[in-house]
């Protein structure tokens, strides 16, 4: 499909994913390591994270570009034998369009290994042009290595899907990341991705929590550089979350979010 081609000269369908301002403050990052709901659509695995109910909305613009204004909601709960999570997201304007839709299932295998799985329906749309749909499955799994030490991995897209009638590939990326906590207010990741078409990135990041209700984030990922930094204020069952992230020759792209705990 020509048009297709020619509209995402500049990046590749679903390419931007949905994520939570806190994990892109910490580095851009795909694991969900702060239990933000909005994190299930990267990392499925994440939604063990929730004792209770979260609901959280998203929202910002990447690069400055009104293209790609972007804004997702999610909700995840635990049920007696596992835990849900039902999200959508929308990025791009009246001309260009993609929605994700997610549904995100996870189970306790044992004290240390959670896994989980995300069932994504891809929306592209087009002015004029039309519209076509795609399913992927994402796979993650987080596992305790030992009190301060973890290891959480994502498999997005696992079984290869396609878009539109030129079959164009939606970005299919593997991640590992380590999580280590040196303090118990402090949070250091260390995180490989991988696109199965592009070349690997490293990133590093992590949060320390100043106050009772204050949490700073900071990072930086590799190729094309990208430095990040953001903030949290959690008030009772509520937080707030700002990101910003730099790029070698765009604007800024910034992310805003807000959580909220019901108990």
């Amino acid at each position: 499909m020509y048009v297709l081609s020619l509209s995402t000269f500049l990046f590749a369908a679903f390419e931007h994913y949905p994520s939570n301002p806190a994990a892109v403050g910490s580095g851009l990052l795909n694991v969900n390591i702060y239990a933000h709901a909005i994190g299930v659509f990267s990392d499925p695995a994440s939604v063990t994270a929730f004792k209770k109910r979260n609901v959280a909305i998203s929202s910002g613009k990447r690069f400055g570009l009104n293209l790609l204004r972007h804004h997702s909601t999610a909700i995840a709960q635990p049920f007696k034998k596992g835990f849900i999570a039902v999200g959508a997201s929308f990025l791009g304007d009246k001309l260009y369009g993609e929605t994700i839709w997610c549904l995100a299932m996870g189970r306790s295998l044992s004290d240390k290994l959670n896994i989980g799985m995300g069932i994504m329906v891809y929306n592209l749309q087009i002015k004029n042009y039309g519209s076509a749909s795609s399913v992927g499955i994402n796979i993650g799994w987080r596992m305790e290595l030992n009190e301060s030490l973890r290891w959480r991995g994502i498999w997005r897209n696992i079984n290869r899907p396609t878009i539109g009638k030129s079959k164009d590939a939606i970005p299919q990326v593997i991640v590992s990341a380590l999580v280590y906590n040196p303090i118990p207010k402090a949070t250091l990741v260390m995180e490989w991705e991988q696109d199965t078409s592009y070349k690997s990135r490293l990133k590093f990041g992590g949060e320390l929590k100043l106050l009772p209700w204050v949490v700073i984030h900071t990072g930086h990922a590799s190729y094309p550089g990208q430095t990040t930094a953001g903030f949290e204020i959690l008030y009772k069952q509520l937080n707030i979350n700002y990101a910003v992230s730099s790029h070698s020759h765009l604007d800024l792209s910034h992310w805003f979010g807000v959580g909220l705990t019901i108990r």
